[in-house]
């Protein structure tokens, strides 16, 4: 099977951005154990590290999976037997002698930095540089939204879909896999990485109360889940007529991940739930025309509050309660918690071709409504790349 691959020349740019942003942040170099950052920098998976001097050659270590590195990777990689042999080897380059080395604080266990870190680099001052990645990595180029947007045409494809999907009498968790099922045979690789230490994610259907359920995930949208012990994802509640049901998920296509949502309902539903959806619609439309480069993430963030307070949804905007989340939106791409994020101390200006998913959701005790999409940062105003009607849809 043929898969894609970035080419040598992207790989090269990537890796010299950093390391220019090193340099500016007086770091030396260094060494990188996070999954996604080593995919992002190399285009492959594997168990190794990835030590980056800010200036001088960058060099892979692998002890397994040496034969899946990207032919594209422009720089050495040197096998080893296992992580105890890391040290040695990059004591042989001379880049032991940093003073100032860069680590990955978010994610980094302490265990390896203890055993690994610790041994090469016994004096030196640790920085962090996982903000650096991650800020560089909020802003794709033209082949990563091209991925992008195939993640999308395969995510609205699934929504579609829950249109012969959903019908009375069905769990919400058998629903779940009839949609997965159908976006895999489109293509999703059904792949969901999150940064967030404990951060599992999972896509929900929620009917009824479902979506009125406490939460122990980092969104505003309930999980009630099959079982306490795996409390993400759809419930075991049957589907019935005259409740919102509310869908979000994601798709994945060669890594790059796309996020939405959508609400349905069968045959009618209270009136308070068509204002509070018709209110999520009216908040989407116009965070797509103000997500243009240069608006402020916090103002964004901000004037959505004010006008669920305004319109008397403040209580409910974004959960309740303590469950009450204080964003609007979150970057996605190799990761679904990426940066820049639609809340209150995000005040760097939005740049071109970020890509965010922008979720106004209000939940009820009886249940929740709202939308998702996923956007591109373009000048004239957000272009989407899930693509399906925002209003409630209708199942007769």
């Amino acid at each position: 099977m043929n898969y894609f691959e970035f080419s040598s020349k992207e790989f090269q740019k990537r890796i010299e951005h950093f390391q220019n942003s090193m340099m500016q942040a007086g770091i030396e170099g260094a060494l990188l154990f996070q999954r996604v950052d080593q995919l992002y920098l190399t285009g492959s998976s594997f168990q190794g590290a990835l030590l980056v001097p800010a200036q001088g050659t960058t060099t892979l270590y692998v002890w397994k999976g040496v034969d899946r590195i990207s032919s594209n990777f422009p720089h050495e990689v040197v096998q080893l037997r296992n992580i105890g042999r890391l040290a040695e080897e990059i004591e042989k380059t001379g880049y032991h002698r940093w003073n100032k080395v860069g680590i990955e604080t978010d994610v980094l266990p302490y265990a390896i930095w203890q055993r690994v870190c610790l041994k090469i680099w016994k004096t030196a001052e640790y920085k962090d540089v996982s903000m650096l990645l991650r800020m560089q990595r909020s802003v794709k180029s033209d082949a990563e939204l091209n991925l992008v947007r195939v993640s999308g045409r395969i995510l609205s494809s699934g929504f579609e879909s829950l249109r012969e999907h959903i019908r009375p009498g069905l769990r919400e968790n058998v629903i779940q896999g009839m949609m997965e099922l159908h976006m895999r045979a489109e293509g999703d690789h059904a792949a969901v990485r999150t940064r967030g230490f404990n951060a599992e994610a999972k896509g929900v259907v929620a009917s009824g109360s479902s979506g009125g359920e406490h939460s122990v995930f980092d969104g505003p949208l309930p999980q009630p889940g099959c079982h306490p012990y795996v409390a993400m994802g759809a419930g075991l509640r049957e589907i019935e007529p005259g409740v919102p049901i509310i869908v979000d998920t994601t798709a994945n296509y060669h890594g790059y991940m796309t996020d939405m949502t959508r609400s349905f309902y069968i045959d009618h539903i209270e009136s308070k739930f068509v204002e509070a959806h018709q209110f999520c619609v009216e908040i989407i439309e116009e965070m797509r025309r103000r997500m243009v480069p240069g608006a402020i993430p916090e103002e964004l963030y901000l004037w959505s509050i004010n006008e669920a307070q305004r319109l008397g949804f403040g209580k409910h905007y974004m959960n309740r309660g303590n469950d009450q989340v204080r964003f609007l939106g979150h970057g996605v791409g190799l990761e679904m918690d990426e940066f820049p994020v639609l809340a209150k101390r995000f005040t760097d200006p939005l740049q071109e071709n970020m890509v965010i998913a922008v979720e106004p959701k209000i939940v009820f005790d009886e249940g929740a409504v709202g939308v998702e999409d996923t956007v591109i940062v373009k000048e004239g105003g957000a272009e989407v790349v899930t693509k399906m009607e925002l209003e409630l849809v209708k199942i007769s």
